[in-house]
């Protein structure tokens, strides 16, 4: 009997092994439905115009699908492209702005493949077209629709299984990956091309101004279309294959100038919102997520893409929701702040020159530097849910500016850096305490980086070039008001080490470009503020120590598991395999592409010189010297940060730019409209009368 209740025993505890073990291999072995359309965003989904999309987002995971490929809108041909590569690819032609009109296969052959083909090849991403096809060559895969057709095509453009959507209850049972193109909607409907040109590969000026304008009722229309198709496909699926793991996205633009953000569900049975180690953001994922999540083993920067449960359906639909009008909101608001910055810095500028009324004048520059925190400070506020988003941005930023630019000025009387002081340390607060704690409120503001560029977090290169410049500021301001060398130049170490950090970790800013020149430029500053000379051998030394610093952040990446590991991780592993040349060349391409700002660049360099050697000649050796002046030496830094920023990184001169817009008005207010000397300077001075004392003193002994 004891035999008998012991064999029960180990049967039983075998089968409550053998149970989760085989409930997860079906899981694994479920087949997948990927239903794909264009057009579709969430701002239209509601239980009267889309029941089906509705109904579906109820028991699903739901996100927002950033779909930028190699042009400022993705067509259809450009999602479905992606998705077989696993990278951005897109069809090079156009016909007068209209994206191409999918044709179906011919004789198992896709229509135009040759042009995808050359598309590719011409391309700085070098996707691998058919590389879904190759990856699942061993399973049964089956192609309905000709977009589905575009992604499941091997490299010669043949597709093995291809159908009607129609055809789904014929064709699916026994599939393993069914790829369903239900049809796309946009602004500008896709057409049969008669005559075609090359796509614009930027974004074009006027997208920085224009807000979208859209015909709501054709929307909605359209919406109900595609809506309907998937409730016909929806219906096939639970007659014909009810296991089935469910994926629905719009894998294409809406818009006719500027990328938008699309829809995204899984059907997993519970609320949840979807993401992907690409992202690192709830709620949002990439066109190049998908083929990972598909198939393993594929190669391309995307990452599979997962369901985070929690919250309610409705919920997370609000919250996707919200996010994709922020991002229609601040393209267009984007181009106004700027505006509004150049104009006022501009005004401040002439305003000096001419009426030279310091308070006020100096009340204006720190206003004027101040406003990229203030645009973080306003992201903070629900601005783009209201009737005129643009208008009440720039009207928030400019009233936070001006306050705080009075409230910094009522510090005047203490020390003369005093306002410049409060001013960048806001702004470097702004910037890197959101990035610290792993929140996007900076990289969401108009200097931070929409979700369509693909930089999803941490610092962009505009935060890069604010920070660097105020940061650096902000040392100076160290190095004139202590009079102990040896405190100030740790002080400026320590300040430079932690923005270094925040900017370069692969916890926080990944940013590659910039932490090298800041190690140069921070390095260089308190080695001068020591009182220190700057040596050939000492610069190396500054040299190798940015150059250091930028690999061990990579090192440190490629060690984390893959998973886990961000675009610097993916990049040290591309130097590893040879492929890391695609990258630079990719980068530098987007540099020269920027040629006229380079030209403004270079000529307002040499003017500046020409007039710097005339009105002044002095040697290099003067201005690096130990006594000298520590404004200089902060000066010199600040260059050395924003070029080398210019060089290493592919926004080209606008990190400069940018970076001498927050730096310049900060160190007017200090230099020009400030008074008293700085402790440390007087103490210098002081030194100096005595040193000057000592030798009158002992020539007239001798």
């Amino acid at each position: 009997m004891r035999s008998l209740h012991a064999a029960c025993l180990a049967l039983l505890v075998c089968a409550l092994a053998i149970l989760p073990l085989s409930a997860h291999a079906t899981e694994e072995d479920r087949p997948i439905v990927l239903i794909g359309t264009g057009g579709v965003m969430w701002d239209y989904v509601d239980p009267e115009t889309t029941p089906n999309l509705f109904a579906l987002s109820e028991e699903s995971a739901v996100g927002n699908l950033s779909v930028r490929a190699v042009h400022p809108v993705a067509c259809p041909a450009d999602g479905w492209l992606t998705l077989g590569a696993g990278e951005r690819a897109g069809d090079d032609e156009t016909d007068n702005g209209a994206c191409r009109l999918l044709e179906e296969p011919v004789d198992g052959t896709v229509p135009h493949w040759e042009d995808y083909v050359a598309s590719a090849e011409n391309s700085a991403y070098s996707p691998r077209l058919g590389q879904l096809a190759e990856l699942t060559a061993d399973r049964n895969t089956l192609a309905l629709g000709p977009g589905a057709a575009i992604a499941l095509a091997d490299e010669n453009g043949t597709v093995s299984s291809y159908g009607q959507i129609e055809d789904y209850r014929d064709l699916a049972e026994g599939q393993d990956l069914v790829l369903v193109d239900i049809g796309s909607m946009s602004q500008i409907e896709p057409t049969v091309f008669d005559e075609t040109q090359n796509r614009q590969k930027g974004d074009p000026l006027a997208a920085s101004f224009e807000t979208q304008e859209w015909d709501e009722e054709a929307i909605r229309a359209d919406m109900a279309t595609i809506d309907a198709r998937l409730g016909e496909v929806l219906d096939a699926i639970e007659e014909t294959t009810p296991e089935a793991r469910i994926i629905v996205a719009s894998l294409s633009d809406y818009s006719a100038t500027a990328s938008t953000q699309q829809v995204i569900m899984e059907v997993t049975g519970e609320p949840g919102l979807l993401t992907s180690s690409t992202t690192r953001r709830s709620g949002l994922v990439a066109a190049t997520d998908l083929l990972p999540t598909l198939v393993n083993g594929s190669e391309g920067p995307g990452d599979s893409i997962v369901a985070d449960a929690g919250g309610t359906a409705e919920g997370n639909r609000a919250a996707v929701t919200e996010f994709d009008s922020l991002t229609k909101a601040i393209k267009p608001a984007t181009g106004w702040v700027y505006a509004l910055w150049g104009i006022s810095w501009l005004l401040v500028f002439f305003a000096t020159l001419i009426f030279r009324r310091k308070p006020v004048l100096r009340g204006g520059a720190l206003a004027v530097a101040s406003l990229p925190a203030s645009a973080v400070l306003m992201n903070g506020t629900p601005w783009h849910t209201a009737g005129n988003p643009t208008l009440v941005l720039c009207l928030g930023i400019a009233v936070g500016s001006v306050l705080i630019g009075i409230l910094s000025y009522r510090l005047h009387g203490r020390h003369r850096a005093a306002p410049a002081a409060l001013v960048a340390g806001l702004v470097l607060l702004s910037y890197l305490l959101p990035v610290l704690v792993g929140s996007p409120l900076a990289l969401n503001s108009v200097f931070g980086a929409l979700p369509s560029v693909g930089r999803f977090y941490g610092m962009n290169n505009m935060m890069f070039a604010i920070v660097g410049a105020s940061g650096l500021v902000l040392a100076g301001i160290i190095a004139e008001k202590l009079a102990d060398r040896q405190r100030a130049a740790a002080l400026i170490v320590g300040l430079g080490a932690t923005i270094v950090f925040i900017d370069g970790s692969p916890w926080h800013g990944t940013d590659f470009g910039g932490p090298p020149v800041l190690v140069v430029g921070f390095l260089f500053l308190a080695l001068l503020v020591s009182g220190r000379r700057l040596t050939w051998l000492s610069s190396l030394g500054i040299l190798l120590a940015g150059v250091a610093v930028a690999a061990f952040f990579l090192l440190v990446d490629y060690l984390r598991p893959v998973e886990d590991r961000t675009h610097l991780g993916d990049f040290a592993q591309s130097i590893l395999d040879g492929t890391a040349f695609d990258v630079i060349a990719r980068k530098a391409m987007q540099v020269v592409a920027l040629w006229p700002l380079l030209l403004v660049f270079v000529i307002m360099l040499a003017v500046l010189w020409m007039l710097w050697r005339k009105k002044a000649p002095i040697s290099l050796e003067q201005l690096v010297h130990p006594n000298g002046d520590s404004w200089v030496w902060t000066i010199i830094a600040l260059v050395v940060v924003l070029l080398g920023g210019t060089l290493l990184n592919d926004s080209g001169p606008i990190i400069f730019l940018t970076g001498g817009m927050v730096a310049i008005p900060l160190l007017a207010s200090i230099l020009y409209y400030g008074k008293p000397l700085g402790a440390r300077k007087q103490k210098l001075a002081r030194d100096t009368d005595e040193k000057a004392r000592g030798s009158n003193r002992d020539s007239t002994t001798n």
